[in-house]
């Protein structure tokens, strides 16, 4: 994962200059947090919300700048007005160059389906895939390739390939992405079944009548 640049600076909470003043002002309130004492820090948020829609991931890797100093610091939590949809507060965790983290990344199928083409549907349970990992390991996004997948076929977490040293948190057998039967094909199936029935029968009224008159001949 790719660190993103961004400046911020100290910030005194007082009666007088609170969160919402300084959203006012196009300023983001937030705090950073982890491998020290807690501070909290003010960043312009244009840029801020320049470089979360720069990264595809939710939890994304930046080099925060306070005061003149440069540290490492994972985007943990953002908060956003749920009227205007603007980022209100931030919360960066602070790190280290051995930390490891847990991260939330997107999860992109890559190709087409041999089930899809067959009239199949594709069904993604997981839109997201939780990582633990150290930063500069975990990628921005996973692309399993659904080419080859069949109707009926599905990848699983555990099937998952990551970089050295990256885990996937969850349930080892849970369902990533498949491919199952659509309305079309199973009202198919259903009509082939009940053909096959009809044949059989009448296939084998056929052989009793046969069987009949060969013994009324007889």
């Amino acid at each position: 994962m790719k660190a993103i640049s961004l400046a911020a600076n100290p910030r005194v909470l007082t009666k007088t200059i609170g969160s919402k003043k300084l959203r006012d002002a196009g300023t983001l309130p937030g705090i950073v947090y982890g491998n020290g004492e807690p501070q909290t820090v003010e960043l312009v948020a244009k840029q801020f919300d320049k470089a979360a829609k720069s990264s595809i991931a939710k939890n994304f890797l930046v080099e925060l700048e306070i005061d003149g100093k440069k540290s490492m610091a994972l985007v943990q939590e953002t908060q956003k007005n749920p009227l205007t949809n603007h980022f209100i507060h931030v919360d960066f965790k602070r790190l280290t160059k051995d930390s490891v983290v847990i991260a939330e990344v997107p999860m992109r199928p890559v190709g087409t389906a041999e089930g899809v083409q067959l009239g199949g549907i594709l069904q993604t349970p997981m839109h997201t895939i939780t990582l633990k990992g150290r930063p500069a390991d975990i990628p921005e996004c996973i692309e399993p390739d659904i080419s080859q997948l069949e109707v009926g076929q599905s990848i699983l977490l555990e099937e998952i390939q990551l970089p050295k040293g990256v885990v996937a948190i969850g349930r080892r057998r849970a369902q990533v992405v498949s491919v199952t039967t659509s309305r079309m094909m199973a009202k198919a199936e259903e009509e082939d079944a009940a053909a096959k029935v009809v044949d059989e029968a009448t296939t084998a009224e056929g052989a009793k009548n046969e069987a009949g008159a060969d013994a009324a001949a007889g």
